[in-house]
């Protein structure tokens, strides 16, 4: 085989810069972290052949076969990179190569690349013990027929990384045996970042993901959505798993509908919502398994005929800082079953401990949506209590008996007041449920976790584990609220603009809660805006973007610049058309302890002074009669909203301006 040396290697990726911008931004951006390569390769076809010495050459006619073929008979770590239009979809007619050697393949994007197994063959086969690094791409109908990993295989004890993937099927067919996505043999290491498995089924265990005995699987900010299997619909696990920031949602299996744990799983600031199965509707927690549950929601998962609609446990579970709600045990069961929340089953090897955890509304959310359920408790079996639980109802358990523990029976049960609208975007990456302003749970927890001192509740930075209110605290406990949010936490921000010689003045940005922040003001020619997020502590953040509103005809907008000072973080936007709902998200956001992505959602809407999301001039009060009332006053913090044209004083210009756009909405 003809060798590239290294410096034609960087010369060839020099060249590449001069006339494909976007593909030396890839490099720029997907391989921070990785190993320097050795040789890049530029698949430049979506054939699925090979051209003899296409990839080696950098010829036209390169294919993702003949890259990986030119890669494996390189030693080292090569680069394998695309220039291909947006949308290309490679079709495999055969498998591809087992990648044998240390490789880092960086797709353009998810949503740019496709690689299609067409029902027939697995995707990626990871032979080498090396490091394999996949980002940037989705893997669709991969299939390993009577055998295992669908869209990947990590079979020889290597470590894989997979980031920013999306793995689904959309033929509706069973892909593999065990780990329909992704299945990790012994002693390897997969580390899964920014990914989503979308339906993906398997016959027998993990429909998203396997992960063997002596495995490692670390899964964060990802989301599995609607995988099945016998066992495990989303995550079967007998090694070590560890999950954060991460949703496991609509899955199902015979045990486990979301996870399946045969090992130990430490499952952090995550959410298993929506899942089934017979037993274990949202986690199976097997014999002699441990499963660690800190700041996580299990919210609605339910079990047809068994027992433990949130969790069914045989091992060692622990559980703190966390709400398990509206789960429910027998949804189509004519007798009664137990531990709608958490069913321990003690006879066998359970033991289960939990802390500062909202267990509660198993039954009541049983006789609301199934007729047939007979569910009569939030948890049954033998209880090791903390302290600082809120259990609905007790009834079938025993051992929430200490004096910080508030607890119902099915007769008299509590209610915790959690928000009736249930899972809802109150600030963080994930949903939870937010408690009401009057629920018991505000301060009568704890923030010393199981595993130690909570810094946040489940939506990570910028939402502290800890605010002491103006409730009495419980006995020995801090002022943190029990389960897994905080009432009162949150960052702050606001849209910031200067008016005039009068001042800045700001527009709130709620992150929770159903009112949506509008900018009213105009944001010029170039469509400008200043959005300014407050921490409690000071941070580092990654990047920043903004997503325009996908409802919104041509919506439009970018960050032109963001910068960080101690806690304050300020994004320059651009370019952002009116009359939508953008999104500004702080990507990896981190107070030295914790990291996640942070959203803030604003409305764009000129004109609406009335911040209603609608520019009218009839009705009471109306934008336009609104602005006129405020004409000659000076300016202030209760009519700057009136100086829609930034002007510094409120004018004829601006009920003009409002006037102009009258009829105009937010989507």
């Amino acid at each position: 085989m003809k060798r590239l040396p290294l410096f034609r290697s960087l010369i060839g990726a020099a060249l590449l810069c001069a006339g494909a911008f976007t593909f030396c931004a890839a490099i720029a951006v997907q391989t921070q972290g990785q190993v320097a390569f050795a040789n890049l390769y530029l698949v430049n076809t979506t054939s699925d052949a090979v051209v003899l010495g296409a990839c080696q050459n950098g010829d036209p006619g390169c294919s993702l076969r003949d890259a990986i073929q030119t890669a494996n008979a390189h030693p080292g770590p090569d680069g394998i990179f695309f220039d291909l239009p947006p949308g290309s979809v490679i079709n495999l007619t055969t498998a591809l190569p087992d990648i044998t050697d240390s490789v880092n393949i960086n797709g353009p994007g998810a949503d740019k690349l496709t690689i299609n197994g067409n029902s027939a063959f697995r995707i990626f086969n990871v032979t080498t013990s090396g490091t394999v690094n996949l980002s940037g791409m989705t893997l669709e109908n991969g299939t390993a027929s009577n055998d295992n990993g669908g869209g990947i295989q990590n079979f020889n004890a290597g470590t894989v990384n997979v980031t920013n993937c999306v793995l689904r099927d959309s033929a509706n067919a069973v892909v593999a045996v065990d780990g329909g996505g992704i299945y990790n043999r012994g002693g390897g290491v997969i580390n899964i970042t920014s990914c989503t498995f979308f339906q993906i089924p398997a016959s027998n265990n993990g429909g998203g993901i396997y992960n063997s005995s002596t495995g490692t699987i670390t899964l964060k900010d990802s989301t599995l959505d609607g995988c099945n299997a016998a066992y495990g619909g989303g995550v079967y696990n007998l090694g070590t798993t560890s999950i954060t920031n991460t949703t496991v949602t609509i899955s199902g299996a015979l045990d486990g509908g979301g996870i399946y744990n045969g090992g130990t799983t430490n499952l952090t600031n995550s959410l298993v919502w929506g899942d089934s199965a017979h037993n274990g509707g949202g986690i199976f927690n097997a014999g002699f398994a441990t499963m660690n549950l800190t700041n996580s929601t299990l919210y609605f998962n339910t079990t047809d005929l068994e027992n433990g609609g949130g969790i069914y446990n045989k091992g060692t579970l622990n559980v703190s800082n966390s709400t398990l709600d509206l789960n429910v045990a027998g949804s189509f069961a004519s007798g009664g079953t137990l531990g709608g929340g958490i069913y321990n089953d003690s006879q066998a090897t359970g033991s289960a401990t939990i802390k500062s955890t909202i267990i509660a509304r198993s039954a009541a959310n049983c006789n609301d949506q199934f007729p047939s359920c007979q569910s009569i408790s939030d948890v049954a079996g033998s209880f090791t209590s903390q302290g600082f639980n809120l259990i609905g109802s007790r009834d079938g358990s025993t051992g929430f008996t200490t004096v910080t523990d508030i607890t119902g029976t099915s007769s008299s049960p509590v209610d915790p007041q959690l928000d009736p609208s249930g899972l809802q975007i109150n600030g963080g990456p994930l949903e939870t449920v937010a408690l009401l302003s009057g629920s018991p749970a505000i301060d009568k927890g704890t923030s010393n976790g199981l595993t130690g001192t909570l810094i946040t509740d489940q939506r990570g930075v910028g939402y502290k584990r800890r605010i002491d209110k103006s409730s009495p605290n419980a006995t020995g406990g801090d002022g943190a609220d029990i389960g897994a949010f905080e009432f009162g936490a949150q960052i702050k921000a606001v849209s910031r603009k200067m008016h005039g010689t009068a001042g800045n003045f700001s527009i709130k940005l709620p992150a929770i809660g159903p009112k949506l922040g509008v900018e009213c003001r105009t944001g010029g020619n170039s469509g400008i805006h200043n959005v300014i997020v407050t921490f409690p502590t000071a941070v580092t953040v990654g990047s920043a973007s903004v997503t325009p509103d996908p409802k919104a005809p041509s919506a439009s907008g970018s960050v032109s610049s963001f910068s960080v000072s101690g806690s304050k973080v300020t994004v320059n936007l651009t370019g952002v058309s009116n009359a939508q709902r953008i999104v500004i998200t702080l990507f990896s956001v981190s107070d030295g302890t914790n990291t996640n992505n942070v959203s803030v959602p604003m409305g764009v809407l000129l004109g609406d002074s009335n911040n209603n999301g609608f520019v009218t001039s009839t009705g009471s009060p109306n934008d336009v009669t609104l602005t006129q009332s405020k004409v000659g006053q000076i300016l202030s913090g209760s009519n700057f909203r009136e100086d829609v044209n930034l002007n510094g004083v409120i004018n004829s210009t601006d009920v003009n301006l409002v006037q102009s756009k009258v009829g105009t909405k937010l989507p």
